[in-house]
């Protein structure tokens, strides 16, 4: 049994969500794939995947090799691609996850200049709001604006996201102007997420700090269309500073408790675990480093 073989298998099992996709991944027969994986799995003596009619799915045990084959095909893939290109261009395919706004706004105008610098590099970059899985997902780097807690990936903050409450004059003239965030609770708020119930929002000024109930005819999970709704008048929204800065210059939107603040967030580079991180990933993170982190104050 050839073992890396048999690991690549099994990965691209996973990443692609089936025998069959693999198979079309690997240029190989289906058979061939399922075969493979099964020698591991004897060779291992344990369970990987859960089989069924329609579907397959990672075992406790085959979600951590997962993640460990995936580091050790790395190495092998970087020491193969040093062992035959000594100090060439990096090279290879390089899977990112970024949110929606972000992506469009602070991203896609990084990536050509990424692609002068590596031109060998194939990034594939897949945008969406769903906090996604970066191992399940077989992303090499995710980006996300958030407070992290996730122990089991490695992730390192590039910039602070400063959150603005926003909205429309128009809105304003009509509903009045908020003075505390208590007054949120008779406002029309624009919450980020599916809680129709509400959201819970904790405001500080600094030395006092308060949490308020507000609701609102609007929840979604794309920053930019929130801030679409509030320049139409629909309500108050709290947003990162990225996605409304264009609307409070051109005055679409005005921002509101000014004073309060809610808790700050970050953009963090997150990637899974890895005793080395293989070089093409290493060179993408310190590029975001270099252009978007923010000096310390």
């Amino acid at each position: 049994m050839d073992r890396i073989e048999c690991m690549r298998a099994f990965v691209a099992t996973v990443d692609e969500s089936g025998f069959a996709a693999a198979a079309r991944a690997m240029d190989v027969p289906r058979s061939k794939v399922s075969k493979q994986i099964q020698a591991l799995e004897e060779s291992l003596g344990v369970q990987l995947l859960q089989r069924t009619t329609r579907s397959l799915r990672l075992t406790e045990t085959g979600a951590e090799y997962y993640e460990s084959a995936r580091e050790v095909l790395a190495a092998v893939d970087e020491a193969e691609q040093r062992a035959r290109d000594g100090n060439a261009e990096l090279r290879g395919v390089l899977r990112v996850n970024a949110p929606m706004s972000f992506g469009l706004r602070r991203l896609g105008p990084l990536v050509p200049l990424f692609h002068e610098l590596h031109p060998l590099i194939e990034l594939q970059l897949v945008l969406s709001d769903q906090q996604v899985d970066p191992v399940r997902g077989g992303f090499d780097v995710t980006l996300r604006i958030a407070s992290l807690a996730d122990s089991s990936l490695v992730a390192r903050q590039l910039a602070p996201a400063p959150r603005i409450m926003v909205a429309s004059p128009a809105y304003l003239e009509r509903a009045g102007v908020p003075l505390q965030p208590k007054d949120l609770g008779s406002h029309r708020f624009l919450g980020y997420g599916y809680l129709q119930s509400g959201v819970s929002l904790q405001l500080s000024n600094g030395s006092d700090t308060q949490r308020v109930h507000a609701t609102g005819p609007l929840h979604a999970n794309n920053g930019d269309l929130l801030a679409q709704a509030a320049e139409a008048g629909m309500g108050i929204a709290l947003l990162p500073d990225f996605i409304v800065e264009e609307a409070l210059v051109a005055g679409r939107l005005v921002p509101v408790l000014c004073q309060w603040q809610a808790p700050p967030i970050s953009i963090n580079v997150v990637y899974p675990s890895a005793r080395r991180v293989p070089q093409k990933t290493r060179a993408f993170i310190d590029f975001l480093v270099s252009r978007l982190a923010q000096p310390s104050a």
